[in-house]
């Protein structure tokens, strides 16, 4: 992973650290001092950045997470990866502030004061002891007698505690990375117990290796890299010697040095958080979908226009599979999606057919994306046409009173369609979109709607003039799994898994919305008569239940209805009585 490796920085402050170690070794000057506080603040700058880069990280998750461009299953996937992400995020800030607060209580003591402050996103951080004239900077008792205790050899519990923080940080985020379900596969990672002897010693990952055999392929890497980061060695050598850890880091070191040292850490810290947050970036940073192929797409919803008027033309570019078959699953003309009409195919296109007239096609289409197969909804709308020439029943030209507003269609070819006017009499004319309404009120009249237009010249030019007939709205029919008035029969399967009661207009070519405000349900049963209501166009839960119980040859006694066209007076319109077949 690339959050294990070091930057030239950050080789030459490590390189900077060991011969400012020397030197002090030598008792040389004050200047030397104060180069301490410079190298922890170098780090503390670097430190900052990993703090900041580590946010954004967090941030994309959460803006895939948001992202409207992927399944709702993929972003569940995603949220618990964003949750996982805020957990090392907050085992990251605790354990940096547990080293920071060993820090500020050594600096305390030396000269009381408040000697850390938060750096940004909650992570403390050591002030500049130069600027901020800190006085016992080359105190060397205090990190000893704190850290390391008066045996250099047994170290003390604070000094201890160091060293177990740190694995146990190292212990927790590994788990949160290791323990996921992937592909209906459960990976796990228990923390082996390990032991780095020395600073060269690498046989604890042949303990490590062991433990990675139960964590997703995927995860180990980033794991060997935590482990190389955070296992501190028991030993370093000094002087030919070998010393405790902490003796090596805190015993007679100064001040400065010893606050280096927990600005180190905390570098350390971040690190392996980056290290985390890369991983989880990374895995969820797959293409969504399986493609091999890229093709240029252009398409319109017509191939003619007229002059003066415009043609939109959609450009894309699709991506998909062709060597795989496209499983698709749909309904003609069944927006309730019964699965008895259901129809399904695995070829790359589909012939659709059907009666002259509107047809719509609702279904799904299976998506191979990174969590398995996934049904994406679509919606097509077509219309079939006679290839005959048409002919108009002028008798049939009507427009409906009751304010109902008439879709009127005007084509005027030739001509700017700025220049167009629609105008007519015993009617209003108002624009709606691409066309017009017109709004009639006197029942049993005629109405005449013209259409004019402007020519090159300026003229006014009549291009169309049609009467129409008034007449009043139709009437309103109660209809259930597509049976209304005239129809007798209704099969069980029907009866079971429709819940909703409609409302038609018969034989009526109006395209309005009709809606049920309520509807009695009439039961017959153990010589008593009872009747369930619903305020609304669905069936209740006692209403589902009695319908259910019904047998083959009872009567579906559907009464009190009270509905309308949408935007009028709602009324009665009747009931609907069918034998269950």
């Amino acid at each position: 992973m690339a959050g294990s490796k070091e930057s030239p920085r950050q080789k030459l402050i490590g390189l900077m650290y060991l011969v400012l170690m020397a030197l002090l070794a030598m008792n040389v000057s004050k200047e030397v001092i104060n180069a301490f506080v410079t190298l922890s603040n170098n780090m503390e700058d670097q430190n900052l950045d990993m703090t900041m880069s580590n946010s954004a990280q967090i941030n994309q998750l959460l803006a895939k997470v948001n992202s409207g461009d992927i399944s709702q299953k993929e972003k569940e996937e995603i949220q618990l990866v964003y949750q996982k992400a805020l957990d090392v995020h907050n085992l990251a800030r605790r354990t940096v502030n547990f080293y920071m607060s060993n820090a500020d209580e050594m600096l305390q003591e030396g000269q009381p004061g408040e000697w850390t402050y938060d750096a940004g996103d909650g992570f403390l951080a050591v002030k500049d002891l130069v600027v901020n004239e800190y006085d016992k900077k080359d105190d060397y008792d205090i990190p000893t007698r704190l850290f390391v205790g008066e045996n250099h050899v047994e170290i003390n519990s604070k000094g201890k505690l160091l060293i177990s923080t740190l694995e146990n940080y190292r212990d927790s985020i590994c788990i949160v990375l290791g323990n996921k379900l992937k592909d209906k596969q459960n990976y796990s990672f228990v923390p082996p117990k390990v032991v780095k002897k020395t600073q060269t010693d690498t046989s604890y990952f042949e303990v490590l290796e062991k433990a990675l055999e139960t964590v997703d392929i995927k995860d180990r890497q980033p794991i060997r890299d935590i482990y190389r980061l955070l296992t501190m060695p028991q030993f370093v050598t000094n002087h030919d010697e070998q010393y405790p850890w902490q003796a090596g880091q805190f015993d007679h070191a100064p001040m400065v040095a010893a606050s280096a040292i927990f600005t180190s850490l905390k570098g350390r810290v971040l690190q392996a958080e980056k290290i985390i947050l890369n991983n989880f970036n990374e895995q969820n940073d797959l293409p969504p979908f399986v493609f091999n192929k890229i093709k240029p797409l252009a398409f319109s919803s017509t191939s003619y226009i007229n002059v003066g008027d415009s043609l939109n033309m959609a450009v894309m570019v699709a991506a998909f599979d062709s060597t795989a078959k496209t499983e698709v699953r749909y309904w003609m003309d069944d927006t309730l999606r019964n699965p008895d009409n259901m129809q399904t195919s695995q070829m790359n296109s589909i012939n659709f057919g059907g009666g002259v007239g509107d047809h719509r096609v609702v279904g799904d289409i299976a998506v191979m994306t990174k969590s398995g197969k996934e049904w994406r909804p679509f919606d097509f709308n077509y219309s079939v046409g006679s290839p005959n020439a048409t002919v108009a029943a002028s008798d049939l030209n009507v427009l409906y009173a009751g304010g109902w507003q008439n879709n009127i269609s005007v084509s005027a070819g030739g001509y700017d369609p700025s220049s167009v006017v629609v105008s007519g009499s015993n009617c209003s004319i108002s624009k709606k979109g691409d066309g017009y309404v017109a709004t009639a009120t006197n029942v049993n009249g005629n109405a005449i709607i013209t259409v004019k237009a402007h020519d090159a010249k300026g003229n006014s030019v009549t291009l169309a003039q049609q009467t129409f007939r008034i007449l009043g709205l139709p009437s309103p029919q109660p209809s259930f799994a597509g049976k209304t008035f005239g129809d007798k029969n209704i099969s069980k399967n029907h009866v079971k898994n429709v819940n909703v009661l409609s409302c038609i207009l018969p034989n009526a070519p109006l395209d309005a919305e009709v809606e049920i405000e309520s509807f009695d349900l009439m039961v017959s049963g153990n010589n008593s008569i009872i009747v369930l209501h619903s305020d609304s166009k669905y069936f209740t839960e006692q209403m589902k239940q009695a319908k259910n119980a019904m047998s083959s040859g009872t009567k579906l006694n559907i009464i009190n209805v009270v509905g309308g066209i949408k935007g009028t007076k709602a009324r009665p319109i009747g009931s609907l009585i069918l034998t269950v077949q």
